[in-house]
């Protein structure tokens, strides 16, 4: 077993009030760039990140609402710029968004800014903005038929943008002569320098306080203390290999549009972990993760069942090896194109890292088990505002139904699991930023993952395109929709209609581009539904009824999945009651096929190791 040596550096009171200051700072630059920042997709839909790490490049803590997916390339990012420039001054600031040196892709970028004391370097601020264009074949910059990174806008190596605290203009000519609507990109990119000198300030009123070498000392013990708590977590659990594996729908880039697997193995060794991937699929277009990337998906599923661990900091990043291989979609390498990835294996290592994890925990009394949640699904529009004049990108998602629980159904309407820090994006600030016009924005009935505890059910918003607009998509899991434990269903399916119900009535899928839109048109698009646990056969009838009322699932798959007869005595006054006879006969023919589980749901709807996982030992301990 690894023993970490951590003695008392800090007091214990010390400790915690900078241990939770550190949070505190990165939290507080977050709300600045909240406020700060122009475009919707950072003011409304809080897709930003700010970081402390210390100077050779180490996480220290981050922000409460921030997102995995950037702050978990964050150590990647800091190491390049110290390689880049070593020398850097007070009041300097490096721009970059490289995808397969940083890990996710051109739109994420950040803004790093060293902390000084005096001539001494101290530690590192770090703010990401997703920008809502970087350039790039289509308005928003996705892209899902590239096959090369060059299609996916500017890739920017780390460069001085401010020095002295001034913008460096010839760098900024260069942006904006490569960037869409670049007056929205320069006040977001403002936005992120206040954050960055916002942690500086307080890191050091910190050490104004309690000393250099204190601030010092609690970096060290703040990554020993989350690396002790979870290798002894991890020491309780059963030694062992656990398999799964997960599915992006498509390679857009190899002919034929096939498949592709993210497979991981995952070691217990004593205290010790070890995720392995060498064995997923290789990948040719947009939906594969760099290294750095595929880090940050390792982490985020890791602290989603040890989640009292969080922030995420380097004591928890050296404490799991980690194996790929170079050219699959968990490591792509240069040229391989980026922009898809967080729809595409980002979601899927972290479904796996989850499910590994539950397997694990089947054996303990500690219940952390949870079925898969909905995925991102990037869609952006692009064009020219009929009553302004004006060019408009936007970047738009739709939350979703979270995995059921052991003992629970999973949430509906939520922000996706490993980007749950990110917002709702209003309708009324769609509308005054775009020329669009909601009808919709509903619960999608049939689309939760069905079980004795039942995912969270998708969620559709339908919208009228008032002008000219050219729309781009890059999402997944209309066919593999998110996995699902223990006898459950996946999760439903994720969909992208354009004039529904129309005679030119078209189903887009999660990977087109550049689509012609006129005034007039209708975009209607659904999010999945969270997972299932559990033999659906097996769930309460009240709540199945319950369900039905609430629009939830339908009477028919009531009837073919949950095994629930209900009679509608009368359908306006809601007087539906439950047919026990009736449905005493139809559960019983359930359990002994196993279930229509078809009803509702694309094809690959079930998991294959749907069944791996045995919850009746925590239903026992908890009853």
């Amino acid at each position: 077993m690894t023993k970490i040596e951590s003695p008392r550096r800090v007091d214990p009171v010390t400790f915690e009030v900078l241990r939770s200051g550190f949070r505190a700072m990165c939290t507080e630059g977050s709300a600045l760039l909240r406020r700060v920042a122009y475009h919707p997709t950072i003011t409304e839909g809080q897709d930003f990140s700010v970081a402390l790490l210390t100077a050779d490049g180490r996480m220290v803590g981050n922000g409460h609402r921030d997102q995995t997916p950037h702050f978990g390339s964050f150590e990647a990012t800091v190491l390049a710029v110290i390689e880049d420039f070593p020398n850097l001054s007070p009041a300097d600031a490096i721009i970059c968004n490289d995808p397969h040196r940083l890990g996710t892709h051109t739109l994420d970028v950040r803004i790093v800014r060293p902390v000084f004391r005096g001539d001494e370097l101290m530690a590192f601020a770090v703010a990401l903005c997703h920008w809502a264009d970087c350039g790039g074949v289509m308005p928003g910059t996705f892209y899902p038929e590239a096959t090369e990174c060059y299609s996916e806008g500017l890739h920017i190596p780390p460069l001085k943008i401010f020095e002295n605290d001034e913008l460096v203009q010839p760098i900024w000519k260069l942006l904006e002569l490569n960037l869409r609507t670049p007056w929205d990109r320069i006040g977001d990119l403002l936005a992120q320098l206040q954050a960055c000198k916002l942690v500086e300030k307080r890191l050091n009123e910190y050490m104004d306080k309690f000393g250099e070498e204190t601030i010092l000392d609690t970096f060290e013990e703040t990554m020993d203390y989350s690396e002790r708590l979870f290798r002894q977590e991890v020491a309780l659990l059963p030694d062992g290999t656990y398999e799964f594996e997960d599915y992006i729908d498509h390679d857009e880039g190899q002919e034929g549009h096939p498949a592709v697997r993210v497979v991981l193995k995952m070691t217990i060794d004593e205290d010790n972990v070890t995720y392995d991937f060498t064995e997923t699929d290789k990948i040719v277009g947009p939906a594969g993760v760099p290294y750095p990337g595929m880090q940050s998906a390792s982490y985020d599923g890791t602290l989603h069942i040890f989640a009292h661990l969080a922030p995420l900091n380097h004591g928890i990043v050296r404490s799991i090896e980690l194996k790929t291989t170079p050219g699959t979609a968990t490591h792509v390498v240069r040229p391989i194109p980026t922009a898809g990835y967080c729809a595409g294996a980002y979601e899927k290592i972290d479904a796996c890292v989850m499910a590994c994890w539950a397997q694990a925990f089947q054996a303990s009394d500690l219940n952390r088990v949870y079925a898969g949640t909905v995925n991102l699904q990037n869609i952006c529009l692009g064009g020219k505002h009929p009553e302004t004049g004006v060019d408009y990108v936007s970047y738009t998602w739709v939350e979703g139904g979270q995995g059921a629980l052991v003992g629970a159904d999973g949430p509906t309407g939520l922000m996706y699991l490993f980007i749950s820090g990110a917002g709702n994006q209003p309708v009324e600030i769609h509308e005054r930023f775009y020329p669009w016009r909601y009808t919709a924005c509903e619960v999608r009935k049939d689309t939760a993952g069905d079980g004795k505890y039942r995912g969270g059910c998708g969620v559709f918003r339908n919208w009228e395109v008032l002008g000219d607009s050219l729309l781009t998509v890059h999402g997944d899991r209309s066919e593999h929709g998110p996995y699902s434990l223990d006898g459950g269903t996946n999760g439903g399916p994720s969909t992208l209609i354009l004039n529904a119900g129309k005679d030119d009535e078209q189903d887009l899928g999660m990977y087109a581009s550049g689509i012609k839109l006129g005034s007039g048109d209708h975009i209607t698009f659904g999010s999945n539904g969270g997972g299932g646990i559990g033999n659906p056969w097996e769930r309460d009838q009240a709540l199945v009824l319950e369900d039905v009322l609430d629009d939830f699932i339908s009477l028919e798959k009531a009837r073919d999945v949950y095994g629930v007869v209900i009679d509608v005595l009368d359908e306006d006054s809601l007087d539906y009651v439950i047919d026990e006879a009736a449905s005493k006969t139809k559960r019983s023919e359930l359990a002994k096929v196993g279930g229509d589980r078809s009803v509702g749901y694309a094809p690959g709807e079930v998991h294959p190791y749907g069944d791996r996982v045995d919850t009746s030992a925590y239903e026992a301990s908890a009853s």
